[in-house]
């Protein structure tokens, strides 16, 4: 008879193998197998490679329930990526260099985006750019202890006739970055393009083409991490013991 270990148990199973993974140099095939180049940034895979092995922020091997409700075996926690200051800077500036191409095509007043830890990356952004592109910063409401957004946002933050971006960390089905426009637009601004650091949607979600083909879509980094509904889960199938993405530890700090 099979026996299932403990949440905690697996835990921290989980945590001694994502140790022992990054400890090893063949880690970095692991990266490379998931990573797709965007066609926005100027990182290449070996800084991307670089990223992740630094801050140990993809984990391998996990059964995990993400905030949306679906399952998957792979995981990117952005906020160890956050702990980072050089690398959250590499990022900015990459970012920071797309929005200035789309401002000289459609003015920039402002970005979208939750109080996560996806604001660092903006407001990295706006100080970046604050000679060349004033921006502000806006942020809507967000709950850590389930992943979602809120629409309580002030009308007089966002003015009828602004150009915003609608920003955020990560995105698989598109439904955050989409919501963090449609705050923009029943607000009478008008949304310009779409920014996330990391899009792993895998091809999944057909709403994340629908967006792109819509807005100027910029990403950092593909990730091929496939989701799947409970009911069609692999991994609840094969018995291994379900963790919450809100159980996935910060692992290493920068100093």
């Amino acid at each position: 008879m099979h026996t299932l270990a403990s949440p905690e148990k697996r835990l921290a199973q989980v945590i001694d193998d994502h140790r022992l993974l990054y400890a090893d140099p063949t880690v970095e095939t692991k990266l490379r197998q998931l990573i797709d180049v965007s066609p926005h940034s100027f990182l290449t895979e070996s800084e991307l490679i670089e990223l992740f092995r630094r801050t140990q922020s993809i984990f391998f091997n996990t059964h995990l329930e993400v905030a949306s409700g679906h399952h998957t075996g792979t995981y990117l926690r952005f906020e160890s990526i956050a702990h980072f200051p050089n690398r959250m800077d590499i990022i900015v500036q990459d970012m920071a260099n797309w929005v200035s191409k789309l401002d000289k095509e459609q003015k920039v007043h402002g970005i979208m985006v939750p109080n996560s830890d996806a604001r660092l990356l903006a407001e990295g952004i706006a100080n970046r750019l604050k000679n060349q592109v004033p921006l502000r910063v806006v942020p809507a409401p967000f709950d850590p202890t389930t992943g979602r957004i809120g629409t309580d946002v002030p009308p007089e933050n966002i003015q009828k006739g602004e150009h915003f971006i609608a920003f955020n960390d990560v995105t698989a089905r598109g439904n955050c970055v989409n919501k963090l426009g449609q705050i923009v637009t029943d607000r009478g601004g008008t949304v310009v393009g779409m920014m996330v650091f990391a899009r792993r949607d895998s091809g999944q979600f057909p709403f994340m083409d629908e967006l792109a083909a819509q807005y100027p879509f910029y990403y950092s980094v593909g990730l091929d991490m496939p989701q799947w509904e409970q009911s069609e889960c692999p991994l609840c199938r094969s018995g291994e013991e379900l963790l919450s993405w809100r159980d996935m530890p910060l692992l290493r700090r920068e100093a």
